[in-house]
């Protein structure tokens, strides 16, 4: 009898339904670490854009360090002066390079806009 009994357990995980249900599981198992791999590669790419972000961060930090730095200095000051305002000390003299086809371009705007049809332009914004 105990025979029997080992028979028709070890028949229950060998019926088609039972396997049935198992593969399933194994496929929604599969399924699953797919997704996985996927989300895992996407984590991988972000992590790498943000940390040449913050390389590029810390550069610019560094950058701003020094600049302030800088700063501080009477040199820095007078440098930062000059470049953003052009403004020369008593004494000094600056000089001015003006590109001359501008400047033909402006004269020859000046004559065209004199006349009739200068004044038509203008008043119609044409």
């Amino acid at each position: 009898m105990s025979e029997f009994n080992r028979k028709n357990r070890n028949n229950i995980w060998h019926s088609p339904l039972v396997l049935f249900v198992l593969f399933c599981v194994l496929v929604l198992f599969a399924y699953n670490i797919v997704g996985l791999i996927e989300k895992e590669r996407e984590t991988t790419k972000k992590k790498d854009i943000i940390l040449s972000d913050i390389e590029t961060l810390r550069g610019r930090e560094k950058s701003l360090t020094e600049n302030i730095e800088k700063l501080k200095t009477e040199e820095g000051i007078e440098e930062t002066i000059r470049d953003k305002y052009q403004v020369v000390k008593e004494g000094e003299k600056m000089v001015s390079i003006v590109d001359q086809e501008k400047e033909e371009n402006i004269q020859k705007d000046m004559i065209v806009n004199h006349g009739l049809w200068g004044w038509i332009k203008r008043t119609f914004k044409l």
